[in-house]
């Protein structure tokens, strides 16, 4: 999927100076001088843990920066709480990269908003800073608990939000399926931060400077179970892609064939709204789907002639031994059922199981379209790759058969919106409609009585050859008795 920057670098810098007005607003109403000393440490201590930050699956990291700045929404006025945030703006893992100023643009956007609003929603609930109240006493409790909270969920929201819209405008993705797939498993991790920033405002009121030690601790495991998910993550990725080079090392005409399916199917899960929480697990699914050729000897897999019906039939049992394999493998038992069923047929004439229509999983049967495309489009050993517009005019003459019409729809309109396949010279209307189906009624039904046709013409031709033959003997036989004569 090809990067959108244009929109991204707009984005930026609309979120800039907006911010920068946020900030002069609230410069305009400071009733009081700024701390620069707590704005230097505590900025200190955000860069260094955003520095420290876990990469995301697509942009972005996660890291326990919130933890210092929601303590310093409890402690300051929202302009040097803005300030102290400002400091993730550029950090240690921006300079590495070398990423570019819109970058930091959107970083130190977010950053006024989420601490700045956050701020203003803890001081307009007519809550005193911990700082101005001495700490938190038992006698704060439980009205101290709506403005900790509204305030919490205030960072979170603007932030993940704003985060979200930016990697969405980066990767052409619904940012809500960003928040999905980036932020929503973090939310049991932000309120532990919360409640480590409670305490570390807490702290600070009561020992000073010296106390941030003490949450030192806390905030290192949270970011190595942060680490650690992410690791596993790509362990499990690791593991896929371990298995598909198996696979393509018995055959190089199908290298590549899994990852261009997982994409194709990817993008139709998407546009059929498939939980962006399982998008993982789709993909891993549609990596997969042809595991079980490991066990198919190499002379079938590339034989360059049609295959024999006894070799056929070894062929029909990859889907079997795909799902053999995986059956043990926990975090890959979810996908089974696609293994299993991503050649049955829509009508029941297809192999594994013999299942049908409805029966078949939604997945296996996105995977079935994807995987016959992929199929039809890739040179093969034994023949030449079909064009686009061909292999989708041939899904389209299967729907309803060997494939389900309303994915074959929508696998089609995502190419055409992909820029993959021009519409328009597809020989046959995408649209489902009643037309089409009559006109494919139609033409199957012209294709049968002409294949009566040509039958009735063979056996009149057959007739008459035997009706030749006959006259030939027979008049032989005239010869043959006038010579006997």
């Amino acid at each position: 999927m090809n990067k959108d920057y244009k929109n991204f670098n707009i984005y930026s810098i609309s979120l800039f100076f907006l911010a920068s007005g946020l900030v002069a607003y609230l410069y305009l109403s400071m009733e009081s001088s700024l701390q620069w000393k707590e704005i230097a440490v505590f900025g200190l201590m955000v860069w260094m843990a955003e520095s420290a930050g876990i990469d995301l699956p697509r942009v972005g990291a996660v890291s326990v920066s919130f933890t210092i700045i929601f303590a310093a929404v409890l402690l300051f006025e929202p302009l040097t709480v803005i300030l102290i945030s400002l400091f993730m703006t550029v950090v240690w893992r921006d300079i590495k990269k070398k990423t570019s100023i819109f970058r930091w643009m959107v970083n130190g956007g977010i950053a006024v908003f989420d601490a700045g609003l956050a701020a203003l929603i803890y001081q307009k609930l007519n809550h005193p800073s911990f700082i101005t109240k001495g700490g938190l006493t038992y006698l704060d409790f439980p009205s101290i608990l709506l403005p900790l909270a509204l305030a919490a969920i205030t960072y979170f929201l603007v932030n993940t939000a704003l985060v979200s819209v930016a990697i969405g405008l980066i990767e052409k993705m619904h940012p809500l399926n960003i928040w999905v797939l980036n932020e929503r498993w973090t939310i049991p991790s932000k309120i532990f931060l919360a409640t480590l920033g409670i305490a570390l405002a807490q702290l600070y009121v009561s020992s000073g400077i010296s106390s941030i030690i003490l949450v030192v601790a806390p905030l290192l495991i949270a970011r190595e179970s942060f680490r650690v998910y992410m690791r596993l993550k790509a362990a499990y990725g690791d593991t896929v892609r371990a298995l598909i080079a198996s696979i393509e090392a018995k055959d190089s005409y199908t290298k590549g064939h899994s990852e261009r399916v997982a994409d194709y199917v990817e993008l139709a899960a998407r546009k059929m709204r498939f939980p962006e929480n399982e998008m993982d697990l789709i993909k891993y699914a549609a990596l997969l789907h042809d595991l079980g050729k490991i066990g198919i000897p190499r002379r079938i897999l590339c034989k360059p002639s049609q295959l024999s019906s006894d070799e056929y039939e070894s062929i029909k049992k990859h889907s079997e031994i795909g799902a053999e394999l995986l059956k043990d493998v926990d975090f890959l038992r979810s996908v089974l059922p696609v293994v299993e069923s991503h050649h049955e047929y829509y009508n029941g004439m297809g192999y594994g199981a013999g299942i049908r229509g409805e029966s078949i999983p939604m997945l296996a049967r996105v995977v079935s379209v994807a995987d016959a495309f992929d199929a039809m489009t890739s040179l093969r050993s034994y023949r030449e790759p079909m064009t686009f517009p061909e292999a989708a005019a041939e899904l389209l003459y299967c729907s309803g058969s060997q494939f389900d019409k309303d994915v074959v729809k929508i696998f089609i309109e995502m190419l055409g919106e992909e820029g993959k396949l021009d519409v328009g010279s597809i020989s046959f209307k995408i649209e489902t409609d009643e037309d089409k189906w009559n006109r494919f009624q139609y033409e199957d039904k012209k294709e049968r009585e002409e294949v009566e046709e040509r039958k009735v013409e063979e056996t009149q031709e057959k007739k008459d050859d035997l009706e030749t033959n006959f006259e030939v003997k027979e008049d032989l036989l005239i010869i043959d008795d006038w010579e006997l004569e």
